[in-house]
């Protein structure tokens, strides 16, 4: 064989191997999309930290093998401390050192003892609206196409009703930071349950769907809220749930009873998001290529139905009508806070914008409460 031919087949083979490994590497990033965003998976956090000390109201946290080192374990603010039979709370950040962080203890209860397993929770408050809060609620049943959904129903003069929307993989606790704040309002409040959520049925893909079918859940707690005699609706929505709300007022026949909306940390472009989780992404030290992302989302369409138009809710803001609230954290390694810009920018008629720096995923109210609360309150007296 010439040694021109030997330098063209060895040029053919690199390309053939090169060409495999692209094709094997976006198949498995295909996989872990459907992994990662849309396999139902109700796995609750690990107990990844561990109880050093507590004096008086300090406790002393260290992280372990499993500590998710981008967690909230060493973010400011007001969060959860969870155990397997203790709830408290966390704040201030008093100092830190390598593996372990000091902060303001807050106790709810019993305390957990030195050598406890714990876990940082945005939840903030555990139970119910009652253990939380003393705010009475009633646990009824919505009907929806695929059976009745539970839901905690708050009570209130108003005849404007809030129906609050979790986020994938989240649950009602979500919302008991937030709960008070609407019900000194006088607001009767839903917090509902959805497809997919623990002990309910799955969506007909079997998938979390972004909001392409959940909304017809929350199509249906917005039914029941207007026959029990609500005259408009205000819809809150976290990450996955500001999606299943945006998807809600593009196709609800009822959406034109919503006078009011808040979004945070809301999944508007799941394309965004995959784009986004890949930056996060390495092949050795290198980031994952734009091209190798690309066929990822190509081989997910094929693979498994993944429909990224059906799910991209910011092309269609120009049919909005509805005043929104957003909040955005900066640190947010979910949702891009340049997702919500865009939507700011798409319409600053109707989006008032609050960017928090600092905040990790629908982590805003954690950080700055009183902001949060604020800015919460000024939006829904502009509303009544």
């Amino acid at each position: 064989m010439s040694r021109a031919r030997k330098i063209q087949t060895i040029f053919v083979v690199a390309v053939l191997v090169l060409l495999a490994v692209y094709l094997a590497g976006g198949w498995y990033y295909s996989g872990q999309i459907e992994a990662e965003a849309f396999v139902v998976d109700h796995e609750e956090d690990p107990f990844d930290l561990r109880v050093a000390s507590i004096a008086g109201t300090r406790i002393t946290l260290e992280t372990t093998p499993e500590t998710d080192l981008d967690g909230r374990w060493d973010k400011p603010g007001l969060w959860g401390l969870e155990s397997e039979d203790t709830y408290n709370q966390v704040g201030t950040i008093v100092s830190r050192s390598g593996d372990s962080v000091v902060r303001e203890l807050s106790p709810l209860g019993t305390l957990p003892s030195v050598g406890d397993a714990v876990r940082i929770s945005s939840f903030t408050f555990p139970g119910d609206p009652l253990s939380a809060h003393g705010i009475e609620f009633q646990e009824i049943g919505i009907p929806t196409t695929l059976g009745t959904f539970p839901a905690w129903l708050t009570f209130g003069d108003s005849d404007t009703w809030i129906i609050l929307v979790h986020g994938k993989g989240s649950d009602r606790r979500a919302f008991l930071r937030m709960l008070p704040m609407f019900v000194e309002r006088g607001y009767p409040t839903l917090n509902i349950t959805y497809r997919n959520d623990p002990g309910l049925p799955l969506s007909p893909t079997g998938y979390y769907q972004f909001g392409v079918d959940e909304w017809e859940d929350v199509e249906a707690a917005a039914t029941f809220a207007l026959a029990a005699g609500a005259k408009d609706l205000v819809l809150v929505g976290q990450s996955m749930g500001g999606g299943i709300v945006a998807s809600f007022l593009y196709n609800s026949n009822v959406a034109h009873r919503v006078k009011g909306v808040i979004l945070d940390g809301p999944a508007l472009n799941f394309d965004a998001l995959v784009d986004y989780g890949a930056t996060q992404r390495r092949i050795l030290v290198l980031p994952l290529p734009g091209a190798l992302t690309g066929l990822a989302k190509f081989l997910a369409t094929l693979r498994f139905g993944v429909d990224f138009d059906k799910m991209n809710y910011l092309k269609r803001a120009q049919e909005l009508s509805t005043p929104i609230l957003l909040f955005q954290g900066s640190e947010d390694l979910s949702v891009p806070e340049s997702l919500s810009a865009q939507f700011k920018e798409a319409r600053p008629d109707l989006v008032e914008y609050h960017p928090f720096e600092g905040a990790v995923h629908v982590g805003a109210w954690n950080l700055d409460p009183q902001r949060y609360e604020d800015a919460v309150h000024s939006f829904l007296a502009r509303l009544d």
